[in-house]
């Protein structure tokens, strides 16, 4: 994972142990998932939630924008792409943890090739500033990939 370094309290997925029958009573939307399965050994529950946060600091001229991503699941992420957010920017402005991203416009979509479980990433960018025109910040997306029980799986949120 290239752009986590560190991970403080990393989820981990729940274990459940024991034999018998579970319900199974799910919810997304207006839509109702409703089962009964039969638990014959160990079953490991992964979670998946993932967290974005955007400030915005002014600076005589310029604007920095930041956004946090947290994945708080218990399963890594292989891909997450942040786009959105401003309609013009600063070439060259955009970061990653610091680290500069030459090439990546926050419009098109900055990409984190992986965010482990428990880890976090701060893209961030500027965009300069006309005293004639009024700063119009637009909804920032947060696009996440990853895999379970061999499928690949998305998802998004958005700030």
């Amino acid at each position: 994972m290239d752009y986590c370094e560190l991970c403080f309290d990393r989820p981990q997925p729940l274990e459940c142990r024991g034999l018998g029958k579970v319900r199974l009573d799910a919810v997304e939307g207006g839509r109702r998932l409703l089962g009964e399965l039969e638990i014959r050994g160990p079953v490991r529950l992964h979670f998946v939630e993932v967290e974005a946060h955007r400030r915005t600091w002014f600076s005589g001229d310029r604007a920095l924008y930041a956004v946090t991503v947290y994945n708080r699941s218990s399963l890594p992420m292989d891909r997450v792409v942040v786009s959105g957010g401003t309609s013009a920017f600063l070439e060259g402005s955009v970061r990653i943890n610091g680290l500069s991203q030459p090439m990546e416009e926050p419009g098109v979509g900055v990409e984190i090739p992986g965010l482990d479980a428990g880890c976090e990433a701060v893209i961030t960018w500027q965009e300069g500033l006309r005293a004639e025109e009024p700063l119009r910040e637009e909804p920032v997306e947060v696009r996440y990939e990853y895999q379970f029980g061999g499928e690949q799986m998305d998802g998004k949120t958005q700030v």
